[in-house]
């Protein structure tokens, strides 16, 4: 046996108070095992983890692969002066926009809708503008480092969220146990003190 090994398996003993000591309580074994399952369950949660970014990570470029087939990036052309626009937000903080109106033939077709363009922008300026496959305006689509991200922000989240409910689990035991050895250690020593009172 290596002397890592030895070590790890004195720390685990010692951890979970194997043996007949004792001035080993019940509640220092019960916390013990506690402890150990902790750590053991931090291991295993790594893989499940794992798995969650991967799942998203799947479903993130299964929806990549759809927006590749449904949206396309193509140039319209402004056809006025841009504009600046309020727009209310989540927080319901206006928050201002420029916007010029645009054209863009699409299967030839001309559509017209008002764009987002930096600000300042003049007519006649060409502006890429993502559309649908009717040639409606559309939201940009997912990037491959967005995706990424999504996944990695999953599976940590994934890991941090369940260790984080186990923790406050074995803390609120952990508070009982010693709020039980102390009214243990009570009764001991008013039974000490009545024994030779």
């Amino acid at each position: 046996m290596s002397a890592s090994t030895r070590a790890t398996a004195s720390l685990l003993r010692r951890t979970i108070h194997v043996g007949h000591d004792p001035m080993v309580r019940r509640s220092d074994r019960i916390e013990g095992f506690m402890s150990f399952g902790l750590i053991v369950l931090a291991i295993l949660l790594v893989p499940f983890a794992i798995w969650a970014g991967g799942a998203t990570a799947a479903s993130q470029n299964a929806l990549i692969a759809d927006q590749a087939r449904s949206t396309h990036s193509i140039a319209a052309v402004t056809t006025g002066d841009s504009v600046t626009s309020s727009v209310a937000t989540a927080d319901y903080i206006p928050a201002n926009t420029e916007t010029a109106p645009a054209q863009w033939n699409w299967n030839g077709q001309v559509h017209r809708e008002d764009i987002t363009v930096d600000e300042t922008t003049p007519a006649g300026t060409s502006v890429d503008i993502y559309v649908d496959n009717n040639g409606d305006k559309t939201i940009a689509p997912i990037t491959q480092s967005a995706a990424d991200v999504a996944a990695v922000v999953t599976g940590i989240f994934t890991w941090f969220s369940i260790m984080s409910l186990l923790t406050i689990g074995f803390m609120l035991i952990r508070v009982w146990l010693d709020r039980s050895r102390d009214a243990q250690w009570d009764r001991d020593l008013r039974a000490f003190l009545d024994a030779h009172g």
